[in-house]
């Protein structure tokens, strides 16, 4: 079965409806956002789960979030949280490598998961750092 037909059945019976984008990777919603699924190459042993651009930047505020990103992503293991090139939004993923289905079901739970409290998480931690 191919890799992008696999992670369709998987997230199908976890109650999502995966939508195929124009560069052939998955896309979810998740409590209420947009989570990519990158498929990647059929022989790559590993799923890649973006969450896009969930918090604008301002120019003044670079230092802060970059702080911010690398605290988050320190803490929370399984997670990069990042400062696109654009220098304009935040980003976050999870990535996980798999041998069989159950274990991309399980990861692909938890990695959901993480990146469900990530914005919240980003947002606690850049007012801690601002001192709000």
């Amino acid at each position: 079965m191919a890799k992008r037909d696999m992670l369709m059945g998987i997230l199908e019976d976890m109650g999502y409806k995966p939508q195929i984008d124009q560069d052939g990777d998955l896309l979810i919603r998740h409590e209420m956002k947009s989570i990519y699924v990158i498929v990647g190459d059929e022989d790559d042993l590993r799923v890649v789960l973006l969450l896009p651009q969930f918090v604008e930047v301002e120019e003044d505020e670079i230092v802060l979030v970059l702080t911010a990103c690398n605290n988050v992503t320190r803490e929370i293991k399984m997670a990069k949280v990042f400062l696109e090139r654009s220098l304009k939004a935040v980003s976050a993923s999870c990535e996980f490598y798999y041998t069989d289905e159950d274990v991309i079901r399980l990861n692909l739970s938890h990695a959901l998961t993480i990146l469900g409290m990530v914005r919240s998480i980003f947002r606690n931690t850049k007012a801690e750092l601002a001192g709000n």
